[in-house]
């Protein structure tokens, strides 16, 4: 395996809020002109008023779609029919005013890659028409980028951003260092496929969801490819729905103009949680992501080991909690490593070897952390790896990506030994991380 240990240009990020508060989503509920707070792992009832838009002193809450952390000590909520993005303590009680020029029937919100992301599709006020409309963290405009047709919703994904096109039912990836159109994430006819597709958010898994707000109504969930996986079918239950989040007991809920729902992944059934109000956008609390997500797909080792990589917690600059990256269900007694890299923008899985398993999920240049042995009992699946982040970069100073800053990218992944397999090893599936404070 020839890893390269260079230093390359780093993606920056803004900061994420402390990770406890990523237990509690933020519910925009657009009836009543507030943000509620529920739980994000079973999705009950936290404050019902954890924001009363009504109370703020600036142009008045209309349509308000999605609140998020600004990971500096606020909250914003974009609101499409005031044209403007409310800004209030990250507690709650105080509101600190509004920014809003220059844009037009505003929806989703979002923060990565230094630059905040706002979805546009009106031309009043210099609004720009179907744009995603880029400003730095102080709220300054940097740019407006066109889009192929009028986008809803946007977040991150393997190292670009991610767009949903309400006018031709697509899934577009964008460029953040440029703003340009890459391609199509997923393609749908808008018949038998998502039409009109809203929030987009991720799963633990790395799945991407949105919703259907006209027929098919319902949850589509697509891999990190863009493959749709599965259509949870809300007709005749959800009306118009626009917001959707997965919880961490593995259910979904969906806000939709009928109310705030709660959709049993086993069961199969949907359940109403707040009735007869217009919710929008679901939001973690703490930031517009929280845990390390998993990527791309593990290989099955010569003893049909299948390696599972995880962390607790994100790196943190203050060391605030420990990271651990961890890799279970390895072969027993082989040699193996973690490697990871900084930039994964644009990068496609390639096969390790022909008629293997396993796929290189992480894109060049990259660094590998120290061998080490899996233990464990030789032949069976109960073999690990774990690396300490923060013990990993005191001991190396001159890593690939040092020094780190708040936001930075990392994507890990590990390899071992497997001498009867394509190449004489595997791989374990990957890891993205974010650096909080």
């Amino acid at each position: 395996m020839k890893l390269s240990m260079h230093v390359s240009k780093l993606v920056l990020g803004l900061a994420l809020a402390p990770a406890a508060l990523a237990q509690e989503l933020m519910v925009v509920d657009a009836t009543n002109d507030r943000i509620m707070l529920v739980s994000a792992v079973d999705g009950s009832m936290i404050n019902p008023n954890f924001i009363s838009l009504s109370a703020g002193t600036g142009t008045p809450a209309s349509l308000p779609i999605q609140a998020i952390s600004n990971g500096a000590g606020e909250i914003w909520v974009s609101d499409q029919n005031a044209d403007a993005v409310h800004r209030w303590s990250a507690d709650g009680t105080t509101y600190l005013g509004q920014w809003g020029t220059g844009r037009d029937n505003i929806r989703g919100l979002h923060i990565d890659f230094g630059r905040v992301w706002l979805c546009n599709f009106g031309n009043g006020g210099a609004g720009y028409g179907l744009a995603l409309k880029e400003y730095t963290p102080t709220t300054t405009f940097v740019a407006s980028h066109a889009m192929p047709g009028s986008p809803f919703g946007v977040i991150s994904h393997n190292g670009e951003l991610l767009v949903s096109d309400t006018t031709n039912d697509d899934l577009v990836r964008v460029d953040p260092a440029t703003g340009a159109v890459l391609g199509i994430l997923h393609n749908s006819d808008g018949v038998s496929g998502v039409d009109f597709p809203g929030q987009l958010s991720k799963t633990a898994a790395g799945n991407i969801l949105t919703v259907g707000l006209v027929t098919p109504v319902g949850i589509f969930e697509y891999d990190a490819n863009g493959t749709q996986l599965n259509y949870f079918d809300g007709t005749g239950v959800l009306s118009t729905p626009q917001g959707v989040h997965a919880l961490t007991n593995g259910n979904i809920l969906v806000g939709a103009g009928n109310g705030l729902w709660l959709q049993d992944r086993t069961a199969g059934t949907y359940s109403v949680l707040v009735a007869s109000i217009d919710v929008n956008y679901i939001t973690p609390r703490g930031s517009s992501s929280s845990a390390p997500t998993t990527f791309c797909t593990a290989g099955t080792s010569s003893n049909g080991c299948v390696p599972a990589i995880s962390a607790a917690n994100q790196p943190s600059l203050s060391q605030a909690a420990p990271c651990v990256i961890q890799v279970a269900n390895v072969e027993g007694q082989k040699t193996g490593l973690i490697f990871y890299g900084i930039d994964n923008t644009g990068f496609a899985p390639l096969p390790w070897g022909i008629g293997g398993s396993s796929f290189l999920c992480v894109k060049s240049p990259t660094q590998r952390m120290q061998p080490q042995l899996t233990g464990g009992t030789s032949g069976q699946c109960d073999g690990a790896l774990a690396q300490d982040w923060d013990s990993f970069l005191a001991g190396m100073p001159g890593a690939l990506g040092t020094p780190f800053g708040l936001g930075n990218r990392v994507y890990a992944q590990a390899w071992y030994r497997d001498p009867p397999a394509v190449k004489t090893t595997n791989l374990s599936d990957a890891l993205e991380l974010t650096v909080v404070p």
